[in-house]
């Protein structure tokens, strides 16, 4: 008898993903290959939809967005690259990022994570549940990051509950469009890097 129950099939597990993404309403996910020791090398290939989804449990229909022209290839965002993340990402503990991925579709830009309208209790196990299931992919040792600032200036894990600012990710012509902000977490594993993203919109 195994210890945690029976395993469940790969067309459970990516249905049960799949599903986790429909629940917390990501507007943006896409998920690439780690092949770098420095993963925000992979991160920035990821955010500029320069991979594929290792697994295929992503349609790559966020690839054929009409606003994503030759001008304005990596649209919604700018051109994302390493050297950019690396001062504009904040590290998250894993406690840190299921919540911030439970509550950040839906939290008011610059106004920490209290969305407009909290979740029911109900509504909030469904996108604690949901965003534990997402991240689970990533694996127990999982890195987690987030362009959300910390202003603490502290050690807390939870220093977001107080307020941030967050570095805007957008692209000129996204911002032309009305995007006024956007929010995000990367994963990143020994296999894998994940972005799952928000927009907010005047």
């Amino acid at each position: 008898m195994l210890p945690y129950g029976p395993v469940p099939s790969p067309a459970a597990e990516r249905q049960e993903w799949q599903q986790a993404l429909v629940v917390l309403g990501c507007p943006l996910a896409a998920v690439g290959p780690r092949q770098h020791e420095d993963w925000l090398v992979d991160a920035a290939a990821v955010l500029q939809f320069r991979t594929r989804d290792p697994r295929g449990w992503l349609p790559d229909t966020h690839t054929s967005w009409l606003q994503r022209t030759r001008h304005s290839p990596y649209y919604p965002f700018d051109r994302l690259e390493p050297h950019h993340l690396d001062h504009h990402l904040e590290l998250l503990t894993h406690e840190a990022a299921v919540e911030l991925t439970a509550l950040h579709w839906t939290a008011t830009p610059h106004g920490g994570t209290q969305p407009s309208g909290a979740p029911d209790p109900v509504r909030r196990r469904r996108l604690w549940s949901a965003a534990r299931t997402l991240l689970a992919r990533f694996g127990p040792d999982a890195e987690y990051a987030t362009n959300a600032e910390d202003l603490s200036s502290g050690t807390d894990p939870h220093w977001y509950r107080d307020g941030f600012s967050l570095s805007c990710f957008a692209g000129v012509d996204a911002q032309r469009d009305g995007i006024i902000t956007d929010f995000g977490i990367l994963a990143a594993s020994d296999t894998e890097v994940g972005a799952f993203w928000n927009f907010f919109i005047d």
